[in-house]
């Protein structure tokens, strides 16, 4: 995250290509997979072993199912093949033939199956859109279209799309939205904030378990798990910029506990004074930025 900032604000980047693979881990081919291990593993009792984990298959009502593609859920081995696989058919391809291609400057970026590229023009970012989308076919993967973009970000971006009478785009990276803003004196800096899917999905995730956990736990230990709960979701999401979304989801995640903690029983268990001094007395996290992200620390100390 903190090298992608520094590229977008630093470097000559107008373009940014957005790419998510559709259902990545269950379309992992098998014999690309043995191949690719074997360029570095001479050991075929290895290949053997990898081979015999990803015919494991899945198990279903009881029921064991063979897989012939994909990587087990659930396999310790999985993000290691899902990134062995990427490797070769994504970081060797983009730094051997995209990037040499390139007359401007380009930059690539990748977690997992999370990945994009940064380009300074708009003629080779379109034209990695479309190689990439023959590129992943050729390795039995399919892109998906409607999560799928290139879009132009960077210093100009802003005042181009006001120009043209829309907004400047955004994109989703890592559980954060990336957007052009400003710093206090107006000058160009790229900012980010929670996505407001995971942001939901973090939300419904902790009512969930409210609900599951307020027959089960007593009421001090709900809480301190509760506070476990948030400090964990706080201390990757709380970086620069990102405070509002961090505010808010502490209330949302306050009002929810309350809520459930109060229909423990049919007698309320705390008023909301009640409820905060409880709170207080756990060590409930505050919305601190945790992580600092600013692309423009190094040159404001200069």
């Amino acid at each position: 995250m903190d090298a992608l900032g520094r590229i977008l604000q630093q470097k000559r980047v107008a373009h940014v290509v957005e790419a998510d693979i559709k259902s990545y881990f269950d379309t992992v081919n098998h014999a690309w997979t043995i191949k690719f291990l074997r360029h570095r593993i001479g050991d075929e009792r290895v290949i053997r072993l990898v081979i015999r984990m990803l015919k494991s298959g899945i198990m279903e009502d009881g029921l064991v199912h063979a897989t012939e593609r994909g990587t087990p859920q659930g396999s310790i081995l999985s993000p290691l093949l899902s990134n062995i696989y990427l490797h070769y058919v994504l970081d060797l391809w983009f730094s051997r033939r995209v990037r040499p291609a390139c007359h401007g400057e380009a930059y690539y970026f990748r977690f997992a199956d999370d990945f994009l590229a940064c380009f300074q023009y708009k003629g080779e970012a379109e034209r990695c859109r479309q190689q990439l989308e023959d590129r992943l076919e050729g390795f039995g993967l399919r892109l998906a279209a409607e999560k799928t973009q290139c879009l132009e970000f960077g210093r100009f971006a802003r005042e181009n799309a006001y120009k043209r009478g829309t907004k400047p785009k955004e994109f989703t990276f890592l559980g954060f939205t990336h957007y052009c803003g400003r710093t206090r004196e107006g000058y160009y800096k790229v900012k980010r904030r929670t996505s407001r899917k995971k942001l939901g999905q973090s939300l419904q995730r902790f009512t969930d378990w409210a609900r599951r956990a307020r027959s089960v736990l007593r009421k001090g230990e709900m809480l301190r798990l509760a506070r476990a709960r948030v400090t964990g979701h706080l201390s990757y999401y709380a970086i620069t910029d990102n405070a509002a979304p961090c505010r808010l989801y502490l209330r949302r995640t306050e009002r929810i506990l309350f809520t459930w903690l109060n229909r423990k029983s049919q007698r309320r268990a705390y008023t909301w004074s009640g409820f905060v001094q409880a709170l207080a007395w756990v060590g409930w996290p505050t919305s601190r930025i945790r992580i600092d992200l600013n692309p423009c620390r190094r040159a404001e100390a200069r």
